[in-house]
């Protein structure tokens, strides 16, 4: 016998740890799955927000993105999202997005340990940049954007950034 337990074990206790039994809440996929339908490429960090919290894919949360504004996102790439924008193609991905009041410009770490919001998953946008946040409770938390899965948040995982934008998320499937 090996001291040491095969990696998928580990991923599913991890997994069964951080994540709550709740098998519709979104967030379940992570940047790896993204930049795999990309080719390899990192995924841009709008589009990967909606793909990540909708549960579709990168592909079909650009469509979701140019459903809801046509006249910003109607050729190329969408490498610049707007906070209008996302909420509106999560609306249409089927997320319910209840947005939260944020007072003054809080780092996304005194947000999560002193912030009072209540566990689940929030959608984040930090100066220039969108991240989901999933909050456990009692100062911990979970990063997932277009280059981190699941990453505990910290001063290296943007937990300096400063949040100036922030919702709630649920699907309503």
């Amino acid at each position: 016998m090996t001291p040491f337990a095969p990696p998928h074990t580990v991923r599913r206790m991890d997994r069964r740890f951080f994540n709550p039994l709740d098998r519709d809440e979104a967030g379940r996929r992570g940047a790896e799955a993204l930049a795999a339908e990309r080719g390899g490429y990192a995924a841009w960090c709008g589009p990967a927000a909606v793909a990540l919290a909708a549960d579709c894919s990168y592909h079909a949360a650009c469509g979701l993105l140019r459903q809801a504004a046509p006249e910003r996102y109607a050729h190329g790439e969408i490498d610049i999202a707007y906070w209008r924008d996302v909420v509106a193609a999560l609306d249409l991905g089927g997320v319910t997005v209840e947005s939260l009041e944020v007072a003054g410009r809080p780092t996304l770490l005194g947000l999560a340990r002193r912030g009072g919001l209540a566990p689940g998953l929030h959608l984040v946008r930090v100066t220039g940049h969108f991240l989901l946040l999933r909050l456990h409770g009692f100062g911990l938390a979970q990063v997932y954007d277009n280059r981190l899965s699941g990453e505990v948040l910290s001063r290296r995982s943007h937990g300096l950034c400063r949040v100036t934008h922030l919702a709630r998320l649920s699907l309503v499937r």
